[in-house]
């Protein structure tokens, strides 16, 4: 089955939801905003989210994306959950990554900066997925890595989309009109019905550690050898799926740190009492516990503060540099 929908924003002006409805919009995916700056949020993002909400219109929400880094990435992932408050989504938050002036940061700058902001979003609990153009997912990404973990909507304004890729959604105009809209609307069809219970599709749970490769009689300090020792695929891409396969939540870049851990994890010397040691160089603990893909929320600082000996967690500076240097060292308790 296919079900038409429009992608709105400001640019939309104040939108009568009922006569959008009526008109035959089967779904609304909304603007939330548009790079990593709370003052960046779309300023028709409420009243579309609020009057979409109140006719039934299924929503999901975009935000325009530009990140130069995978850093920036995760900070914008981390203001579209500010933005979002908890609110129920029927459809997922998509990373609309096609700005110019990202276009020459590289393939696998570029494909890791999307699966930074996807898992961020996951993390949070919400459906996450990839929208782009056509020459980006043919040309600019490694789509083959995300079209399998992420719901991708690809864009081509044409009569057919040629796209060979996987994908679930087709924008394929810019120029629509609705009634109910005193402007030019992008158009879209959605192929399948991911309208349900969205905002709490699970994150997929990591294979269970007996199911990995036993690395308990290896001595060395290689997990390259490591794995070669057993016969096991001990290229970097087997390496980036054992990481996450072991519970770890960072996204593996093949650093020393990370290998120590997915080392010490495989041959059973990880202590689940432990955060993992991270690579994180900086004075920050909220973005040291993001380094290893921990929530790093005042509220989870006090329960991680409280079973690391700080009972009267307040955020200073002091209680900060505890936490971090027990962090780096690989003896932050977890809560």
């Amino acid at each position: 089955m296919e079900y038409r929908g429009i992608d709105v924003s400001r640019y939309q002006g104040n939108i009568d939801f009922t006569k959008v409805k009526a008109s035959g919009i089967d779904f609304v995916i909304a603007r939330i905003g548009y790079g990593e700056f709370e003052n960046q949020i779309d300023t028709k993002f409420e009243r579309n989210y609020q009057e979409a909400t109140r006719v039934g219109l299924p929503i999901g929400v975009y935000l325009y994306s530009y990140a130069l880094s995978v850093e920036g990435a995760r900070k914008e992932a981390d203001v579209v959950i500010k933005w979002l408050k908890g609110r129920k989504l029927n459809l997922p938050v998509y990373y609309d990554i096609e700005d110019k002036s990202q276009i020459n940061l590289g393939k696998e700058t570029l494909t890791n900066m999307c699966k930074t902001f996807c898992n961020r979003i996951e993390e949070a609990g919400y459906w996450a997925g990839i929208y782009a153009n056509k020459y980006w997912l043919t040309s600019v990404l490694n789509a083959s890595e995300l079209q399998d973990r992420y719901t991708i909507w690809v864009a081509q304004y044409a009569k057919e989309n040629t796209y060979q890729g996987k994908y679930d959604m087709w924008q394929y105009t810019s120029q629509g009109r609705v009634n109910g809209i005193d402007a030019d609307v992008d158009m879209n069809i959605l192929y399948r019905d991911i309208f349900t219970n969205v905002e709490g599709k699970p994150v997929p749970e990591p294979a269970p550690i007996p199911s990995l490769p036993n690395l308990s009689g290896y001595q060395g300090t290689s997990i390259v050898d490591a794995l070669k020792s057993v016969g096991y695929d001990s290229s970097f891409e087997s390496r980036r799926t054992l990481y996450a396969e072991a519970g770890f939540m960072d996204y593996y870049v093949g650093s020393a740190i990370q290998n120590m851990n997915l080392l010490k994890r495989l041959q059973g010397n990880v202590s689940t009492e432990y955060y993992p040691v991270t690579n994180y160089k900086g004075y920050s603990i909220v973005d040291g516990l993001k380094s290893i893909g921990v929530d790093s929320s005042f509220e989870n600082r006090k329960r991680i503060a409280n079973k690391n000996g700080i009972n009267n967690y307040r955020g200073t500076m002091v209680q900060n540099m505890k936490l971090v240097n027990l962090l780096k060292n690989g003896q932050l308790k977890r809560a």
